[in-house]
């Protein structure tokens, strides 16, 4: 009988401030997030201030995991980042990606 490999758990914070520039560093992350093996889980509770460049960037992140076939989570979305995918007509990104 083959043994299954557990699939890994990995875990990331976002920082407070998600302005114009932390877009480039929160890509960087999350990109050496995508080489290692595992699902996402991307904590948003403490999110205060999100820019667009921000959002691009998680959606990006989201699609490279679902097209890698593992998936991308987020818990505990902060209201200050609800509102923000909300203004920009991305709502339904929020609650797809929620963790239960």
């Amino acid at each position: 009988m083959a043994k299954t490999k557990a699939i890994e758990q990995l875990e990331f914070t976002l920082s407070r401030e998600l302005d114009l520039l932390a877009a480039e560093s929160l890509k960087n992350d999350l990109l050496a997030l995508l080489q290692k093996d595992g699902n996402l889980l991307i904590n948003g509770a403490e999110v205060e201030r999100v820019a667009t460049p921000c959002i691009e960037v998680l959606v990006a992140a989201a699609t490279a995991f679902d097209e890698s076939g593992r998936s991308f989570k987020m818990a505990e979305p902060s209201p200050p980042l609800c509102d923000s995918f909300e203004a920009v007509g991305l709502a339904d990104r929020i609650e797809l990606w929620r963790a239960s």
